[in-house]
Protein backbone atom coordinates (compact mmCIF):
# COMPACT_ATOMS: atom_id res chain seq x y z
CA UNK A 1 0.00 0.00 0.00
CA UNK A 2 1.31 3.46 -0.92
CA UNK A 3 1.88 5.75 2.07
CA UNK A 4 1.61 9.53 2.27
CA UNK A 5 5.37 9.63 2.87
CA UNK A 6 6.03 7.88 -0.46
CA UNK A 7 4.29 10.66 -2.39
CA UNK A 8 5.56 13.47 -0.16
CA UNK A 9 9.16 12.34 -0.54
CA UNK A 10 8.82 12.59 -4.32
CA UNK A 11 7.12 15.99 -4.08
CA UNK A 12 9.96 17.23 -1.88
CA UNK A 13 12.49 16.39 -4.58
CA UNK A 14 10.88 18.94 -6.88
CA UNK A 15 9.58 21.35 -4.22
CA UNK A 16 11.99 21.29 -1.24
CA UNK A 17 10.36 22.59 1.92
CA UNK A 18 13.56 24.32 3.03
CA UNK A 19 13.41 26.85 0.17
CA UNK A 20 10.01 28.18 1.28
CA UNK A 21 9.99 31.82 2.37
CA UNK A 22 10.58 32.46 6.06
CA UNK A 23 7.45 31.87 8.12
CA UNK A 24 5.53 30.15 5.30
CA UNK A 25 3.78 27.12 6.88
CA UNK A 26 4.36 24.63 4.07
CA UNK A 27 4.41 20.86 4.33
CA UNK A 28 2.24 18.55 6.41
CA UNK A 29 -0.92 20.30 7.53
CA UNK A 30 -3.28 17.60 8.82
CA UNK A 31 -2.85 13.85 9.01
CA UNK A 32 0.05 11.43 9.09
CA UNK A 33 2.98 10.54 6.86
CA UNK A 34 2.22 6.89 7.67
CA UNK A 35 -1.37 7.05 6.39
CA UNK A 36 -2.31 4.82 3.45
CA UNK A 37 -3.20 6.56 0.18
CA UNK A 38 -5.72 5.18 -2.27
CA UNK A 39 -6.59 8.44 -4.02
CA UNK A 40 -4.87 11.85 -4.14
CA UNK A 41 -6.35 15.14 -5.33
CA UNK A 42 -4.70 18.45 -6.24
CA UNK A 43 -6.25 21.83 -5.49
CA UNK A 44 -5.29 25.50 -5.18
CA UNK A 45 -7.11 25.98 -1.86
CA UNK A 46 -8.58 23.70 0.78
CA UNK A 47 -12.07 25.04 1.38
CA UNK A 48 -15.21 23.29 2.73
CA UNK A 49 -16.49 22.62 -0.81
CA UNK A 50 -13.14 21.06 -1.75
CA UNK A 51 -13.24 18.79 1.29
CA UNK A 52 -16.79 17.70 0.39
CA UNK A 53 -15.57 17.00 -3.14
CA UNK A 54 -12.74 14.89 -1.73
CA UNK A 55 -15.15 12.90 0.43
CA UNK A 56 -17.49 12.29 -2.52
CA UNK A 57 -14.59 11.11 -4.69
CA UNK A 58 -13.08 8.89 -2.01
CA UNK A 59 -9.91 11.00 -1.80
CA UNK A 60 -7.78 10.49 1.31
CA UNK A 61 -4.81 12.73 0.41
CA UNK A 62 -5.06 16.37 -0.70
CA UNK A 63 -2.12 18.30 -2.13
CA UNK A 64 -2.78 22.04 -2.09
CA UNK A 65 -0.88 25.18 -3.02
CA UNK A 66 -2.18 27.43 -0.26
CA UNK A 67 -1.63 26.05 3.26
CA UNK A 68 -4.90 25.04 4.87
CA UNK A 69 -3.59 26.15 8.29
CA UNK A 70 -2.03 29.46 7.33
CA UNK A 71 -2.96 30.88 10.74
CA UNK A 72 -2.96 28.79 13.94
CA UNK A 73 -6.35 27.64 15.17
CA UNK A 74 -7.19 29.21 18.55
CA UNK A 75 -9.71 26.49 19.35
CA UNK A 76 -11.59 23.65 17.65
CA UNK A 77 -15.11 24.96 18.18
CA UNK A 78 -17.02 23.52 15.22
CA UNK A 79 -19.40 26.48 15.23
CA UNK A 80 -16.61 28.16 13.30
CA UNK A 81 -16.71 27.16 9.61
CA UNK A 82 -12.94 26.78 9.34
CA UNK A 83 -12.80 24.55 12.40
CA UNK A 84 -15.74 22.52 11.12
CA UNK A 85 -13.77 21.93 7.93
CA UNK A 86 -10.79 20.68 9.97
CA UNK A 87 -13.16 18.32 11.75
CA UNK A 88 -14.51 17.02 8.44
CA UNK A 89 -10.98 16.41 7.17
CA UNK A 90 -10.04 14.45 10.29
CA UNK A 91 -13.36 12.56 10.49
CA UNK A 92 -12.88 11.28 6.94
CA UNK A 93 -9.24 10.30 7.40
CA UNK A 94 -7.90 12.83 4.88
CA UNK A 95 -4.29 13.96 4.98
CA UNK A 96 -3.43 17.45 3.70
CA UNK A 97 -0.02 18.55 2.45
CA UNK A 98 0.73 22.06 1.10
CA UNK A 99 3.36 23.39 -1.30
CA UNK A 100 3.33 27.20 -1.35
CA UNK A 101 6.34 29.49 -1.79
CA UNK A 102 8.53 26.44 -2.28
CA UNK A 103 6.58 25.93 -5.51
CA UNK A 104 7.02 29.59 -6.49
CA UNK A 105 10.79 29.39 -5.93
CA UNK A 106 11.45 25.88 -7.27
CA UNK A 107 13.06 25.26 -10.63
CA UNK A 108 10.24 24.30 -13.02
CA UNK A 109 7.76 25.42 -10.40
CA UNK A 110 5.02 28.04 -10.29
CA UNK A 111 7.14 30.97 -11.48
CA UNK A 112 8.49 29.06 -14.46
CA UNK A 113 5.01 27.77 -15.31
CA UNK A 114 3.69 31.33 -15.34
CA UNK A 115 6.59 32.58 -17.46
CA UNK A 116 5.76 29.87 -19.98
CA UNK A 117 2.05 30.72 -19.83
CA UNK A 118 2.87 34.37 -20.54
CA UNK A 119 5.13 33.47 -23.46
CA UNK A 120 8.12 35.39 -22.07
CA UNK A 121 11.48 35.17 -23.81
CA UNK A 122 14.98 35.28 -22.27
CA UNK A 123 13.54 34.38 -18.86
CA UNK A 124 15.70 35.13 -15.82
CA UNK A 125 15.29 35.04 -12.02
CA UNK A 126 13.53 38.06 -10.53
CA UNK A 127 13.14 39.33 -6.96
CA UNK A 128 15.52 37.34 -4.77
CA UNK A 129 14.22 36.16 -1.40
CA UNK A 130 16.31 36.33 1.79
CA UNK A 131 18.00 33.05 0.88
CA UNK A 132 19.08 34.31 -2.55
CA UNK A 133 16.50 32.22 -4.44
CA UNK A 134 14.25 34.09 -6.85
CA UNK A 135 10.55 34.31 -6.05
CA UNK A 136 9.60 35.47 -9.55
CA UNK A 137 10.80 35.67 -13.11
CA UNK A 138 11.46 38.41 -15.66
CA UNK A 139 11.76 38.37 -19.42
CA UNK A 140 10.80 39.94 -22.72
CA UNK A 141 7.49 39.91 -24.47
CA UNK A 142 7.38 38.27 -27.91
CA UNK A 143 6.86 41.77 -29.33
CA UNK A 144 6.60 45.31 -28.01
CA UNK A 145 3.10 46.54 -27.22
CA UNK A 146 1.36 49.42 -25.50
CA UNK A 147 0.44 49.21 -21.83
CA UNK A 148 -3.22 48.98 -22.81
CA UNK A 149 -2.59 46.08 -25.21
CA UNK A 150 -0.29 44.47 -22.66
CA UNK A 151 -3.13 44.24 -20.13
CA UNK A 152 -5.29 42.44 -22.70
CA UNK A 153 -2.33 40.22 -23.60
CA UNK A 154 -2.04 39.12 -19.95
CA UNK A 155 -5.80 38.59 -19.79
CA UNK A 156 -5.73 36.34 -22.86
CA UNK A 157 -2.63 34.35 -21.91
CA UNK A 158 -3.78 33.69 -18.35
CA UNK A 159 -7.30 32.78 -19.42
CA UNK A 160 -9.07 35.23 -17.13
CA UNK A 161 -12.17 37.40 -17.55
CA UNK A 162 -10.75 40.57 -16.05
CA UNK A 163 -7.39 42.22 -15.40
CA UNK A 164 -6.70 45.57 -13.75
CA UNK A 165 -4.30 47.94 -15.50
CA UNK A 166 -2.34 50.43 -13.41
CA UNK A 167 -0.42 52.92 -15.55
CA UNK A 168 0.08 56.63 -16.07
CA UNK A 169 0.16 56.17 -19.84
CA UNK A 170 -1.92 53.65 -21.78
CA UNK A 171 0.40 54.13 -24.77
CA UNK A 172 3.63 53.41 -22.91
CA UNK A 173 5.68 50.82 -24.79
CA UNK A 174 6.13 47.56 -22.90
CA UNK A 175 8.93 45.14 -23.68
CA UNK A 176 10.44 43.87 -20.40
CA UNK A 177 8.24 42.34 -17.71
CA UNK A 178 8.68 40.89 -14.23
CA UNK A 179 6.15 39.08 -12.09
CA UNK A 180 5.47 37.49 -8.72
CA UNK A 181 2.82 34.77 -8.55
CA UNK A 182 -0.17 35.41 -6.31
CA UNK A 183 0.12 38.41 -3.98
CA UNK A 184 3.47 40.10 -4.61
CA UNK A 185 2.45 43.75 -4.49
CA UNK A 186 4.94 44.61 -1.75
CA UNK A 187 7.78 43.76 -4.13
CA UNK A 188 6.79 46.20 -6.89
CA UNK A 189 9.84 48.44 -6.41
CA UNK A 190 12.04 45.50 -7.40
CA UNK A 191 10.72 46.00 -10.93
CA UNK A 192 11.98 49.60 -10.81
CA UNK A 193 15.35 48.41 -9.50
CA UNK A 194 15.63 46.10 -12.52
CA UNK A 195 14.49 48.87 -14.92
CA UNK A 196 11.57 46.78 -16.14
CA UNK A 197 8.75 48.30 -18.18
CA UNK A 198 6.00 46.41 -16.38
CA UNK A 199 5.18 44.22 -13.40
CA UNK A 200 2.46 41.57 -12.95
CA UNK A 201 1.06 40.46 -9.61
CA UNK A 202 -2.26 40.00 -7.84
CA UNK A 203 -4.03 41.78 -4.99
CA UNK A 204 -2.62 45.28 -5.57
CA UNK A 205 -3.88 47.69 -2.92
CA UNK A 206 -5.52 51.00 -3.84
CA UNK A 207 -2.91 53.33 -2.33
CA UNK A 208 -0.04 51.19 -3.61
CA UNK A 209 -1.59 51.56 -7.07
CA UNK A 210 -1.22 55.34 -6.75
CA UNK A 211 2.45 54.92 -5.82
CA UNK A 212 3.00 52.68 -8.84
CA UNK A 213 1.51 55.28 -11.16
CA UNK A 214 3.64 58.04 -9.62
CA UNK A 215 6.78 55.97 -10.20
CA UNK A 216 6.01 55.50 -13.89
CA UNK A 217 5.77 51.70 -13.58
CA UNK A 218 3.03 49.89 -15.47
CA UNK A 219 1.38 47.09 -13.49
CA UNK A 220 -1.22 44.49 -14.40
CA UNK A 221 -3.16 42.80 -11.60
CA UNK A 222 -4.72 39.57 -12.93
CA UNK A 223 -5.98 38.50 -9.51
CA UNK A 224 -4.76 35.81 -7.13
CA UNK A 225 -6.74 32.94 -8.59
CA UNK A 226 -4.39 32.71 -11.57
CA UNK A 227 -2.32 30.47 -9.29
CA UNK A 228 -4.83 27.73 -10.12
CA UNK A 229 -2.17 26.68 -12.62
CA UNK A 230 -0.59 24.81 -9.68
CA UNK A 231 -3.33 22.20 -9.40
CA UNK A 232 -3.08 21.29 -13.09
CA UNK A 233 0.71 21.08 -13.17
CA UNK A 234 1.02 19.01 -9.99
CA UNK A 235 -1.84 16.77 -11.15
CA UNK A 236 0.16 16.02 -14.31
CA UNK A 237 3.27 15.20 -12.28
CA UNK A 238 1.40 12.93 -9.89
CA UNK A 239 -0.12 11.05 -12.83
CA UNK A 240 3.36 10.54 -14.26
CA UNK A 241 4.95 9.55 -10.96
CA UNK A 242 2.07 7.18 -10.19
CA UNK A 243 3.03 5.13 -13.23
CA UNK A 244 6.79 5.42 -12.73
CA UNK A 245 6.65 4.36 -9.07
CA UNK A 246 3.80 1.84 -9.28
CA UNK A 247 1.93 3.64 -6.51
CA UNK A 248 -1.37 2.31 -7.85
CA UNK A 249 -3.34 5.27 -6.49
CA UNK A 250 -6.10 7.27 -8.11
CA UNK A 251 -5.16 10.82 -9.09
CA UNK A 252 -7.89 13.47 -9.12
CA UNK A 253 -8.02 17.14 -10.10
CA UNK A 254 -10.30 19.30 -7.97
CA UNK A 255 -13.10 20.68 -10.10
CA UNK A 256 -14.21 23.21 -7.49
CA UNK A 257 -13.49 26.89 -8.20
CA UNK A 258 -12.17 28.43 -4.99
CA UNK A 259 -12.08 31.94 -6.46
CA UNK A 260 -13.98 34.08 -3.91
CA UNK A 261 -14.69 36.78 -6.49
CA UNK A 262 -17.21 36.94 -9.33
CA UNK A 263 -16.30 39.20 -12.24
CA UNK A 264 -19.51 40.93 -13.31
CA UNK A 265 -19.64 42.82 -16.62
Amino acid sequence: MTKVKDIVNRLREDFPEDIASKGDPVGMQIGSMEADVTKVMTTLDVRPQVVEEAVEKGVNFIVSHHPVMFRPARNLDFADAQNAMYGNIIKNGITVYSIHTNSDKAQDGSADWQAEELGLKDVEPFCLDDDGIAMGRKGRLPENMTAYDFAYYVKEKMGIKMARLITADNNKKISTVGFICGDGGKYWTRALDDHLDAFITGDVYYHVGHDMISSGLTVVDPGHYTEKLFKYKVYDRLKKWNQENNWNVGVELSEVSTNPFQDLF
